[in-house]
């Protein structure tokens, strides 16, 4: 790999980092509720995108990033679930810090929500996406996600 094209991948991870990075942070934090766990999945995302290596041959960097953060989310999730039924593997005792606004009522709303409800909640609610972008991300087709979607607000309204 030549310089020149060393500073050109460099330059394309500073911009994907700089445009994205805060709205990877706070989707991993509402996946995987640890502020820790957050910081550390956020980074290996764009370590995975950095390897990745074909950064401007992805037609929509933002829906590939959420994708791939999705997927590693749960993965840390269903890896953290498996190490509590192995009983010699020390738990760790972080808690989850709800560091948006201290509302009870939607802490206690989201902890009664598996991560892929959280995900698409998040998705449609905060970030504003359409069913078609976050079937993109979920690899699922829109008229599913809007159904997903239905049932999430009749869960949420009898959590109320």
């Amino acid at each position: 790999m030549t310089m020149t094209n060393e500073k050109f991948l460099i330059r394309e991870m500073d911009e994907l980092i700089e445009a994205y990075y805060d709205k990877i942070y706070k989707y991993c934090f509402s996946l995987l509720r640890n502020t820790y766990d957050a910081e550390d999945a956020v980074q290996e995302v764009f370590i995975k995108a950095m390897k990745y290596g074909k950064l401007a041959s992805i037609e929509n960097p933002n829906a590939w990033l959420y994708k791939v953060s999705y997927f590693h989310c749960l993965n840390k999730i269903k890896r953290k679930k498996l190490k509590s039924f192995i009983p010699f593997i020390e738990q760790e005792t972080t808690t989850a810090v709800f560091d948006h606004d201290n509302d009870d009522q939607l802490e206690s709303i989201l902890i009664h929500l598996k991560p892929e409800e959280r995900s698409l909640l998040l998705l449609r609610v905060i970030e504003n996406y359409s069913f078609d972008e976050i079937g993109q991300i979920f690899e699922k087709p829109p008229a599913t996600i809007r159904k997903r979607y239905e049932r999430l607000k009749v869960k949420v309204k009898n959590l109320l």
